[in-house]
Order: structure tokens, then sequence, then C-alpha cells
């Protein structure tokens, strides 16, 4: 219905979408930050959710799941099914006229129905590289992931825009396999939470490992397209050079008894509530991202601004906010990997230069600037707007 001339346009209002939010993973991290930025800030965001535990907030709008499963292959992420009446009941009571959606499942497809029933501004942000998990863990061959890829070109394009956390992200979407216009491709980022300081005093918490010692961290999923089965190798060559090295492991995932069985000697400590990540970041020398699946990695972001190292692989997101041989290092394989951190422990100036180094790059990265320039690229303020 044409509104009266004499009445003003409503003010423009997003409905943020997604399928995981209270879950183990670091899309849900993520989530939770946005959403306090958005709270802290009273921005005309609300975030979407189908839940059957997490508790409805400002600027957190939770649906029951009309039903809940999971796959064997992703056991800690359920599928959740929305009601989807009660979706366009409440994008129309909300007035919203426009849409950011954060993951491919049941959310998503809410999103491109709504986006057809009331032809509004509809993005998508894009965290997972579902192409690596696809090859990864899906073992999908050079037939299969052009299948796959020509699939994700059909969803993504329904999309106005896309929002990516890395470069690697960008030149994919607007090369020639997806075929993306550059001005509809956005480069966005991460930030970590204002918990994550390297002025935290040591925890006073009984650690099952020696603090004093030299300590590598790996936290994170559990998983194979993780880099995890690439520890043992790193631990045993660092170990030829350094024996009294100490691996931790935080976190869960469908690898832990394989990778148990392997790397038997490293200290497991399961899932860590993103309350006490500080601490054990405090209390570690360096963090170890075998990893080439990660779209930016948070945790990456959170060791620097703990004052702690990092050695990654020269891959997607990590390479785009390490400086190598400054605030950590970016390697191409295991063997590089084990050698920097070697040369890492063997030279306390190092340590303390990099330990400076990784809490200055961290701030380049802050809550406000990067929900500013999102709020520009979605409209919602005038790209004159500082940022």
């Amino acid at each position: 219905m044409k509104m009266p001339e004499n009445e003003p346009n409503p003010p423009d209002r997003v409905l943020w979408m997604t399928d995981t939010y209270g879950d183990h993973n670091g899309v849900s991290t993520v989530l939770k930050s946005i959403h306090q930025e958005i709270k802290s800030r009273n921005l005309p965001i609300d975030l979407m959710l189908c839940s059957s535990t997490i508790e409805p907030d400002d600027h957190l709008i939770v649906l029951k799941p009309v039903s809940e499963f999971s796959f064997p292959l992703y056991r800690q992420q359920p599928m959740r099914i929305p009601n989807f009446l009660s979706i366009q009941r409440t994008f129309r009571r909300g007035h919203y006229n426009r849409i950011i959606c954060s993951t491919e499942g049941p959310m998503g497809l809410a999103a491109l129905w709504l986006k057809k029933a009331f032809s509004v501004e509809t993005y998508f942000y894009l965290h997972t590289d579902w192409l690596t998990f696809a090859k990864e863990v899906l073992s999908l061959e050079e037939a299969g992931l052009k299948r796959f890829q020509k699939v994700l070109r059909i969803y993504y394009k329904r999309f106005g825009k896309i929002f990516v956390l890395n470069t690697d992200q960008q030149q994919w979407l607007t090369g020639k396999g997806m075929g993306f216009d550059s001005s509809r491709v956005f480069l966005t980022a991460h930030w970590a939470d204002k918990l994550f300081s390297d002025t935290l005093p040591l925890s006073q918490t009984p650690l099952p490992f020696n603090p004093e010692g030299p300590v590598m961290l790996y936290t994170g999923r559990i998983s194979k397209e993780k880099g995890v089965m690439e520890l043992p190798g790193i631990v045993a060559m660092v170990r030829s050079v350094l024996p009294e090295i100490q691996m931790v492991i935080a976190g869960t995932g469908p690898a832990e008894i394989e990778l148990k069985r392997v790397l038997p000697e490293a200290f497991y400590l399961g899932w860590v509530g993103h309350e006490h990540l500080p601490a054990l970041y405090k209390a570690s020398d360096i963090l170890l991202l075998p990893s080439r699946f990660d779209t930016f990695s948070c945790v990456v972001l959170e060791a620097l601004s703990s004052g702690l190292p990092v050695a990654a692989y020269n891959a997607k997101g990590p390479k785009d906010i390490l400086e190598d041989s400054v605030s950590g290092y970016l390697a191409g394989n295991a063997e590089e990997m084990a050698g920097k951190v070697i040369g890492f422990f063997l030279d306390p100036r190092i340590r303390k230069e990099m330990k400076l180094a990784a809490r200055s790059r961290a701030e380049a990265y802050q809550a406000e600037d990067i929900m500013d320039r999102l709020l520009q690229d979605t409209g919602l303020i005038a790209q004159s707007c500082p940022v």
C-alpha cells in the first residue's frame, strides 16, 4: 500500500538473521560481540535466531524451533527449523527494510523468502569457507567441488551485497568462478572483546600444565578442516630441539579422540568458556593455528589482544591480520611453522618484542570503526560519515 505523501518514511531498520548464536563455534562468538555493540549503541539492528534455550534480550529476537535435529557429520551444531509465518509477522511488526543473514541454513532461506515477499535489500555476511569444508571434510574431488561452487554461486547471487572477512574471499567472489561485480562485495572484520587484554593478571585457578614453562596453545574446534592433525608433527619437530615444550589444547570436536591417540602427551582442557580464555592466553607463550580453513579467526585477534603472538599458515584470514615475524609468524607448511616456533623460543628478545607488537596490531581492529563501516555499506548512515 502506498504511503500518504505527507507521512515521513519509516526509519531504516535491519533484521540480522542467523542459525547459530549460543553454540560452540566462532560465528556464535562473533555474533555475540556484534549484539553487544548493537545494544551499547542502540543501533537500529535486531538479531533474530531460533532456539529453545536462549532468552530474548534487547535487540535479540528468539523464536522457538518447530523442529530440531543434528547431522552426524556436525553434531555440535543442531539444525533448528523456525516457523516461517512467525518470522513474517515479526518482520512486518518491526518495520524492517533491510536484512543481513549470517548463515546458509534455514534462516538464510527465510531471508530470501522475506526479500521476495517484501522487496527489501538483503545482504549476506559470509563467515565460512564451504569449499574448503567440502574438500577437507566431505572429501569432494574436482568435479564435485565445481558442482558445489555452482550451488554456492546461485545461492549467494540472490543477495544484493556480500560481506567478506578476508581478501582471499573477496578475490574468490569477484573472480571468474563466481563472477560477482566488485561493487557488491565488501570487506569487513571482527574485533576482540574488551576482556582480552595483556594487562590481566595471571589466573589464580590451578592449571594442569606449568605456565612458567614454555607453552604452545591451540584453541578452537578439534576437527580435521582446522588442521589439528598437523599438530602432532609440529609438536614433535619443536620437541626435537626443546624437549620441555608443553602443548595445550582447548576445545572439542569430531577429531578429538583421534588427536588424543596420536598426541597423548598434550594437555586437553575440553571446551573453555569465553570468559576463561584470557587467562589461558596469559598463561601461554604462543598460539598455533594450523588451519587453512579460517576466514578470519577470532582466536588470532583475541590472542594478539592478550599479548600472545600467533603462528599460523599464510592463508585466508590470518594472513590479513598477522605481520610475519612482527606480531607472529606466517608459515607455508608444518616444517616452516615448527622452525619459526623454535626460533621464537630460543630468542628472549624476539618473544618480548612480539608480545608488544601483538597488542599493537590488535588495536587496529576497533568495534566502533568496524561497525560504522558496516553501517555505511548497508546504507544506514551516510557515506560521508567519518569512520
